[in-house]
């Protein structure tokens, strides 16, 4: 539901294309749930970018992740060459995520429009989700993602406050 205090901002088109995002891929056209060992253990990773690249992960339950720890590991591994932002999500329903970020340089962050994005276009790409609209919820925020896949142009509505500052 949008009301006046919010604004809806265009992102662009989701990059998905290993070399741009910057991902060490070579199996497929896209990194999409692509096995990251840390630790011994496997964790899918889905690489996109808006103009940095991240890596969602899907989880269970959002408030189990140990989003330093998993999140460094993960943001700093080596098939992400420049390093990424990584954003893990947790689909409640048909069409509503929670999310958690681990930033490159800050650790846990609570917002960011381009993780939002990214979380909400990984819900779709990976069959998560399968409407072109999505609830989002992040470090207490409110959003709606939508993406036009006929243009394949992402658009995020939310508090103008938020928005407008970064």
């Amino acid at each position: 539901m949008i009301t006046e205090n919010q604004v809806t901002i265009p992102m662009g088109k989701p990059i998905t294309s290993p070399v741009f995002v910057p991902v060490e891929h070579k199996s497929t056209p896209k990194c999409i749930l692509d096995p990251f060992m840390v630790d011994g253990k496997c964790y899918p990773v889905t690489a996109i970018s808006f103009g940095n690249p991240h890596g969602a992960v899907f989880v269970d339950d959002i408030n189990a992740v140990d989003v330093e720890k998993v999140g460094v590991a993960l943001g700093t591994h080596a098939l992400f060459p420049k390093g990424a932002n990584i954003v893990f999500v947790q689909v409640v329903d048909y069409n509503n995520i929670k999310t958690r970020l681990w930033v490159r340089g800050e650790g846990e962050t609570m917002f960011s429009t381009e993780a939002a994005c990214v979380a909400g276009t990984a819900a779709i790409m990976c069959k998560e989700i399968y409407v072109a609209e999505i609830n989002i919820e992040m470090g207490g925020n409110k959003l709606v993602m939508h993406w036009d896949k006929s243009e394949h142009e992402v658009k995020l509505t939310g508090p103008a406050g938020l928005l407008l500052e970064g």
